[in-house]
């Protein structure tokens, strides 16, 4: 008899590790896909601030990257994204969102997102995410943090009930912020990302939104880390 209790408990205690890995999978071959520097393709320039999208096989929507010169130590730039629970103070530009810090460890956060969608008839959207400050796989040298997608757990939808109201909840996509250094002082910032906002958005409204949410979100982060580098010079 114990012995068969023995046996339920660890099946129990495998399935339950198996689901937690599932639902904190990353995403690695999109990783790769916006992590290579290849086909990448310029389609705006402003403020010094250069656009580009980039077709992935097998996708009907495109990534987008947003990149900028810079000398802001890497450093202010990680604070800012992994402060998941200031998210409000940050990205003002970005319109209405509503951003929740679920869980922290010492080197991700699980967070979660309301999106609005400011079109007639349709639903906003919403998901949960981790995000890492760190690099995302062992052969990558020059991201400084990624996020991801991730499925939520019952706990999670508790700690929300009140902020989401019938939104569709995304699971796929993934970002990540790079430092693709010049010379000793400089270094290329990039912000890189591909979400698909499911249900039925047509896909050009889609591409605006995401256009849209990326440059607002760059800028936003820029600001705050050019404020904060010019407040720590002593």
């Amino acid at each position: 008899m114990m012995k068969l209790f023995t046996l339920m408990f660890c099946l129990i205690l495998a399935d339950q590790s198996l689901h937690a890995e599932a639902s904190f999978r990353k995403p690695d071959e999109l990783f790769r896909v916006l992590n290579d520097n290849d086909k990448w393709v310029v389609i705006a320039e402003k403020e010094d601030i250069t656009l580009s999208t980039k077709s992935i096989d097998g996708m009907n929507l495109v990534a987008f990257m947003a990149k900028q010169k810079t000398s802001i130590p890497t450093e202010i730039i990680r604070d800012i994204i992994m402060d998941v629970k200031s998210y409000g103070q940050y990205f003002k530009s970005s319109g209405s969102f509503t951003f929740k810090e679920i869980e922290r460890e010492s080197n991700w956060v699980k967070g979660y997102h309301l999106l609005p969608i400011d079109l007639p008839f349709m639903k906003d959207r919403e998901y949960f995410f981790r995000v890492h400050a760190k690099r995302y796989d062992l052969h990558d040298k020059t991201s400084i943090v990624h996020w991801y997608l991730i499925k939520n757990e019952p706990s999670d939808e508790q700690m929300v009930q009140n902020i989401s109201m019938d939104a569709i909840k995304l699971d796929y996509g993934a970002g990540m912020w790079m430092a693709e250094p010049i010379d000793e002082k400089e270094y290329i910032l990039s912000y890189r990302l591909y979400l698909d906002p499911g249900g039925s958005i047509p896909g050009f409204a889609v591409e605006l939104l995401n256009k849209m949410n990326i440059v607002n979100v760059f800028k936003d982060v820029v600001k705050e880390a050019t404020h904060r580098n010019i407040t720590a010079v002593p």
